[in-house]
C-alpha cells in the first residue's frame, strides 16, 4: 500500500474530523446495527438529515426508524444479511426506499458489511448509504417513456412509418401491416406507390417541406387502398430525420384513420350545396312574386285607369282587350309559380322547350300599355324557329326584367328603341337585348351590375333587384349573362341559354 494510503488510515484513526469529512461530504449517512438486538440501530446525523429530521437531544430514533424504513424494506435487508451469514460472505448491496419526515420518498443505495467476532459469528451490520433518488427517478422516467413509445409503436390505432430520403419504406408498425393487408416485403419499396395516384403530388409537396424545414412537423391527408379494396383517408404528420451532419436521411410518418371524418365533411359540403340551391330557388320564387307580379300589377292598374277614362265604346273595348291580355299573362305567371312549388317539392326543376320569338312576343303584348306610353320602337329580329330549353317561369321573369328596364331607363334625348336578336354560340342559344337608353358607366360599375340592391340611375321605383334576379335564374338553368354598355349610347344584354339537357 502507498504510504499516502497508510497515512490516511492513521489520520482517520487519530483525527475524527477526517472521518466526519468523508461521511458528510460523500455519503447520505452510515448506519450501524446490532444484529443480536432488533431495536439497537444507530445512524449518523447525516442519514437523518437526508430524511428531513433534525437529530438533537430530543430525537427519538426508535420512532423515526419505524417511520422511515418500512417493514418490507427491513425484511429485505434481513434476508440479505441472512444470505451473507449463510454463505459466510461479508458484504452485500441493496437499494432501499425510505420515507422522509415530510412523507416524500428517497432511494438509498446501501453497501452492507457484516462484521463477525473471533468465532466467525455475525454480530454487527455496517451500512454505507448513498442517495440515488435523482438517478432512480430518471430511470423510472426513462422506463415510463420507453413504455409509452413502445405502446405507440405497437398501437392499434396509429400508423408508424419511416422512409429513407428516397421515399422507400425502412420501418412499418404492425398496425399498418394489418390494416392495409401488407407484409414485410414492402420494406425497401417506394412508399409513394401505396398512395392513390391523385394524392401523390401533395404527398411529394409535403415531403419537400420536410427537407426545407426538417425540424417542423408537416401535415397532410392522403388516401390509401385498404385491404378490402376500399379507399381510406388518413391524416399524416411528416417530419425529417437528421443525421449527425444535419442532413435529412429519412422521413418519420405518424398517421391515423380519418375516413369517417372526411366522409362526414364531404356529406356536409353536399348538404350545404343542396341547401344553397334550395335557398337560391326560394329566393327566385320570392323575387318572382315581389318583382314580376308587381310589374303585372302596375300594367293592370294603368289599364283600369285608361278604361275608366275611355271616351267611347271602341276605346273602352280596346282597353278591355288589353286588360284581358294582361290578366291572362298574370294568370300564366301564377301557374308558373305553382309549377315551381311543385317542382321544388320533387327536386330539380324541369326544363321545357319554348319558342323564343313567341315568348318575347307574349311578353311585349303584356307590356303594350307601357310600350305605348313610352313610345318605344321594338325591332324583333328573332327567327320563328328558334327554341330554348328553359324553366318557363324563369324565362318569363328574365324577359319582363330586361324589357321593362329598356323602358324604365330610356333616354330623354332620343326616341327610344329596343332591338332583340338571337344566334347560336356552341352549346348556347344567345338572346341579345339592345337599347339606346341612358347606359351604365362600366368603369365604375363593372363588378356590381348584377349585385343585389345595386342601382345606377335615380329612378324612384328602382330597387336594384331585377338584374340580380335574372342572373340567378339564368345560372340556375346552367346559362350565363353578359352586358356591354356606354353612358349616353345604350346597353346590350346577352343571355346565354344552355341547350344541354
Amino acid at each position: 500500500m502507498s504510504y499516502l494510503g497508510e497515512e490516511l488510515r492513521a489520520l482517520q484513526a487519530s483525527d475524527e474530523t477526517v472521518f466526519d469529512f468523508i461521511q458528510e461530504s460523500t455519503l447520505a449517512g452510515l448506519w450501524y446495527w446490532n444484529l443480536a438486538g432488533e431495536e439497537e440501530k444507530w445512524a449518523t446525523p447525516k442519514f437523518w438529515r437526508t430524511l428531513g429530521y433534525e437529530p438533537d437531544a430530543q430525537f427519538n430514533q426508535a420512532a423515526a426508524w419505524r417511520a422511515a424504513i418500512s417493514p418490507d424494506e427491513e425484511v429485505a435487508t434481513a434476508e440479505y444479511v441472512a444470505a451473507c451469514i449463510a454463505d459466510h460472505s461479508y458484504s452485500f448491496d441493496q437499494v432501499v426506499q425510505a420515507t422522509c419526515h415530510d412523507g416524500s420518498k428517497v432511494w438509498l443505495h446501501c453497501w452492507g458489511l457484516v462484521l463477525r467476532n473471533s468465532l466467525g459469528q455475525a454480530y454487527r451490520l455496517l451500512g454505507v448509504l448513498v442517495d440515488i433518488t435523482r438517478q432512480r427517478n430518471e430511470e423510472i422516467s426513462a422506463q415510463e417513456v420507453a413504455s409509452h413509445y413502445g405502446a405507440i409503436l405497437g398501437n392499434q390505432s396509429v400508423y408508424i412509418i419511416r422512409t429513407d430520403a428516397q421515399g422507400n419504406y425502412t420501418y412499418v408498425n404492425d398496425f399498418f401491416y394489418e390494416r392495409f393487408g401488407l407484409d414485410s416485403k414492402i420494406i425497401g419499396t417506394s412508399s409513394l406507390m401505396s398512395i392513390i395516384e391523385e394524392d401523390r403530388p401533395k404527398c411529394l409537396v409535403t415531403v419537400g417541406l420536410c427537407f426545407t424545414e426538417p425540424n417542423v412537423p408537416h401535415q397532410v391527408i392522403l388516401r390509401k387502398p385498404y385491404h378490402d379494396h376500399s379507399v381510406k383517408s388518413n391524416h399524416w404528420e411528416f417530419k425529417g430525420i437528421l443525421d449527425g451532419n444535419g442532413e435529412v436521411v429519412g422521413i418519420q410518418c405518424v398517421g391515423y384513420d380519418v375516413t369517417l371524418l372526411v366522409d362526414n365533411l364531404e356529406r356536409s359540403k353536399q348538404l350545404l350545396a343542396l341547401t344553397n340551391q334550395q335557398n337560391a330557388r326560394l329566393q327566385n320564387f320570392a323575387y318572382i312574386i315581389s318583382h314580376n307580379i308587381r310589374s303585372h300589377s302596375a300594367n293592370l292598374t294603368a289599364l283600369v285607369k285608361f278604361l275608366q277614362n275611355a271616351t267611347d265604346e271602341t276605346q273602352a273595348a280596346m282597353f278591355l282587350d288589353m286588360l284581358k291580355t294582361s290578366t291572362d299573362k298574370l294568370a300564366e305567371t301564377i301557374i308558373n309559380l305553382n309549377e315551381i312549388v311543385t317542382a321544388n317539392s320533387m327536386g330539380v326543376q324541369p326544363k321545357e322547350m319554348r319558342g323564343l320569338r313567341q315568348e318575347v312576343s307574349r311578353t311585349l303584348e303584356a307590356m303594350n300599355v307601357l310600350i305605348h306610353e313610352s313610345q318605344l320602337t321594338v325591332n324583333l329580329n328573332i327567327p320563328e324557329e328558334v327554341t330554348v330549353q328553359v324553366v318557363p317561369a324563369y324565362l318569363d321573369s328574365i324577359l319582363l326584367n330586361l324589357l321593362s328596364n329598356a323602358i324604365k331607363y330610356r333616354s330623354a334625348n332620343v326616341a327610344p328603341q329596343l332591338t332583340l336578336d338571337s344566334y347560336r354560340d356552341g352549346d348556347y342559344t344567345v338572346l341579345t337585348v339592345a337599347d339606346n337608353g341612358r347606359g351604365i358607366d362600366m368603369a365604375r360599375n363593372q363588378n356590381k351590375i348584377f349585385g343585389m340592391y345595386k342601382t345606377f340611375h335615380d329612378n324612384e321605383d328602382a330597387r336594384g333587384l331585377g338584374l340580380f334576379i335574372i342572373k340567378n335564374q339564368i345560372e340556375a338553368m346552367n346559362g350565363k349573362i353578359e352586358v356591354a354598355s356606354e353612358v349616353g349610347v345604350g346597353t346590350t344584354f346577352k343571355v346565354y341559354f344552355s341547350e344541354i339537357v
